[in-house]
């Protein structure tokens, strides 16, 4: 079985387990918090059979909607700390259809004091699935802190200009963080 299968049958078995809680009680057992950026409204989630999420936003002034989901780590799990990793590149195949993403890991120590995270990255791919269905582009980005839990971030927009701004708005870009 090839590693990519692999992947895709985790996230599947991971999915089903986070589906049966609601985002407000991730954040809790996550320690994380969140907040919702001004101009922005809580949105529906659309079932796809891309990458699920947990919450949505969709700003009243641009053409930009931000997803989340939040997994927390499964200490029963093989090396849980770094399985982010493999979660990322199955999750940007998937909103691609199939085109490997292109990422960057965040510096350690701009990850820890503007999240709280322990490690991160983030990447750019086409939308080529459902999960984008309406948007051009999407950004993930994946916060990790060990023993607790990977934060995923989507970012559907465009061109440039709507997602440089948001990335740099600190009330959008840092809405979901670890305490």
């Amino acid at each position: 079985m090839n590693s990519i299968l692999k992947s895709l049958i985790l996230v599947t078995i991971i999915a089903i387990i986070a589906n049966a809680q609601t985002f407000d009680q991730l954040l809790n057992q996550t320690n994380m918090q969140f907040s919702i950026p001004p101009s922005f409204e809580a949105v529906s989630i659309i079932n796809n059979p891309d990458v699920n999420y947990d919450f949505a936003i969709k700003s009243a002034t641009a053409p930009l909607e931000i997803r989340y989901r939040i997994w927390p780590v499964d200490m029963e799990q093989k090396n849980p700390n770094s399985i982010y990793e493999g979660v990322f590149i199955t999750m940007g195949l998937n909103i691609s259809n199939g085109k490997m993403i292109k990422s960057q890991p965040y510096p350690p120590e701009s990850v820890k004091a503007e999240f709280g995270a322990d490690a991160g990255r983030s990447g750019v791919v086409p939308i080529g699935s459902e999960f984008g269905k309406g948007y051009r582009f999407c950004l993930i980005s994946v916060i990790h802190k060990d023993n607790v839990a990977d934060a995923y971030v989507f970012y559907l927009y465009n061109d440039q200009r709507t997602i440089m701004s948001a990335l740099t708005t600190d009330n959008i870009y840092h809405a979901l963080k670890f305490n």
